[in-house]
C-alpha cells in the first residue's frame, strides 16, 4: 500500500493550522460577528408556531447535515487511488466520524485536541482519538462505579476474613461493571427497593443485578453478536465496530469476572465496551422499548438501514399534525360555504373577521 499524499488525498479536512488568518484578520470580522449577534438576539427569526413544526425543521436539517456529510466522504474516498473495496467499509467510518467530529467543533479547540493528529496523517489515530473524547463521559463513569466499590470494600470488609474478603471485592468489581454498563434509569428500575450500605444489602443487589440480569444480558448479547452479518449496511455505517471474534472476546472476559471465576486486574477497572453500553440501541433484539433501536439507526445511520417503508414516531406525528390540519381545514371550509348559501357572502365575512 502507498503511503498517502496527505494535502492531496485530504485536502478537505486539512486542520485549520495549515490556513490559519493572521490575528488583524480575525480582529477585521469581530465588529461583523459582534452586529449579527445583537441583530439575531434583538430581533430573532420567526419561528414556528406549532411545535411539532419545529421538530420536524430541525429533523430535516439534520438529514440535509447527513447528506452533505455522506457526499463528501464519498468523494474523499473516491480520489484516494490504493484504497480497496474491502477497505472502505472501515475508512468509512473513520471519515463520517472525523467530518461530524471536525464540523462541531470550532477551528481553535480542533487544533488544540486533535490537530497534531491530523497533521501526522494517521487517519486511524484521528478516529479513535475522537472517539475516546466523544465516549470520555461513560468511561469516567464506568471508572467512578469502580473507584466506590474499592472505596466501599475497604470501608466495609476491613474486619472480613480473607477469603470472605475477596468474594466481596469480586461481588462489588461485578456491580460496578454491571452498572457503568447500562443507564441509570435502567439500573434503578432493575434495582428498585434495594438500598443500603450492609452487607446484606449488597450481596442481594449482586443477586438482582448481576447474577439475575446482566450475566443472562451478556449471554443474549453474545448470540445477537454471532449471528449479525457484518457485511450488511447497517454494520458499515456504524461510527465505531469491531470484528465478532474481537467483541465477544471482551464480552466473555467480562462475564467471567461477573461469574466470579476470576480476581480483577488494575489494568481493566476502566474497561468499558462502547457495543455493550450502545446495545438497546445498536441491535433491535436488545432494545427495551419497542421501536427505540430502529429510531435511533434510522435517524444516525440513515433510511437505507432500516426495513423498506419504515416511519419513525416523529414523522408518524408530522403525518397525523398534518392530515389533523387538512380535516380541520376542510371542516371549516365546509362551514363557510354552509353559511354562504344560507345567509350570504356577509356571514362568511364574519367567519373569516372581515368587515
Amino acid at each position: 500500500m502507498e503511503p498517502p499524499n496527505i494535502r492531496k488525498d485530504y485536502a478537505d479536512f486539512q486542520t485549520f493550522a495549515d490556513d490559519q488568518r493572521p490575528l488583524w484578520k480575525v480582529a477585521l470580522t469581530l465588529p461583523v460577528s459582534i452586529y449579527k449577534f445583537w441583530k439575531l438576539l434583538l430581533f430573532p427569526p420567526p419561528q414556528p408556531t406549532s411545535f411539532l413544526a419545529r421538530l420536524k425543521e430541525r429533523a430535516m436539517k439534520y438529514r440535509e447535515y447527513q447528506a452533505q456529510r455522506n457526499a463528501e466522504v464519498e468523494e474523499l474516498l473516491k480520489a484516494i487511488p490504493y484504497l480497496t473495496e474491502a477497505e472502505k467499509p472501515t475508512r468509512r467510518r473513520w471519515e463520517k466520524l472525523i467530518w461530524a467530529a471536525k464540523h462541531e467543533m470550532n477551528e481553535w479547540d480542533w487544533d488544540a485536541e486533535f490537530g497534531h493528529i491530523e497533521d501526522s496523517g494517521d487517519r486511524e489515530a484521528l478516529y479513535l482519538a475522537i472517539f475516546e473524547s466523544w465516549t470520555k463521559e461513560p468511561r469516567l463513569r464506568r471508572e467512578r462505579f469502580h473507584n466506590e466499590a474499592l472505596e466501599r470494600v475497604k470501608k466495609l470488609g476491613s474486619d472480613l476474613p480473607p477469603v470472605e474478603k475477596r468474594e466481596f471485592l469480586a461481588k462489588e468489581v461485578a456491580i460496578a461493571a454491571a452498572h457503568g454498563h447500562i443507564g441509570n434509569i435502567h439500573y434503578d428500575e432493575i434495582t428498585r427497593g434495594i438500598d443500603g450500605e450492609k452487607m446484606i444489602d449488597r450481596d442481594k443487589l449482586y443477586k438482582v443485578l448481576v447474577v439475575n440480569f446482566f450475566i443472562p444480558h451478556l449471554e443474549k448479547f453474545k448470540s445477537v453478536v454471532k449471528n449479525r452479518d457484518d457485511n450488511s449496511l447497517v454494520e458499515q455505517t456504524r461510527y465505531f465496530w469491531q470484528p465478532k471474534d474481537q467483541l465477544i472476546a471482551k464480552v466473555n472476559r467480562l462475564q467471567s469476572l461477573c461469574k466470579l471465576e476470576r480476581p480483577y486486574q488494575k489494568s481493566e477497572k476502566a474497561e468499558w465496551i462502547y457495543e455493550l453500553y450502545m446495545a438497546p440501541k445498536l441491535y433491535t433484539e436488545m432494545e427495551r422499548r419497542p421501536g427505540a433501536s430502529l429510531e435511533y439507526i434510522y435517524w444516525t445511520q440513515g433510511a437505507e438501514c432500516v426495513p423498506p417503508g419504515y416511519e419513525s414516531p416523529d414523522e408518524e406525528m408530522w403525518r397525523r399534525e398534518k392530515e389533523f390540519l387538512e380535516l380541520a381545514q376542510k371542516e371549516i371550509d365546509e362551514v363557510k360555504e354552509s353559511l354562504r348559501k344560507d345567509f350570504g357572502d356577509r356571514a362568511t365575512a364574519a367567519v373569516d373577521g372581515r368587515p
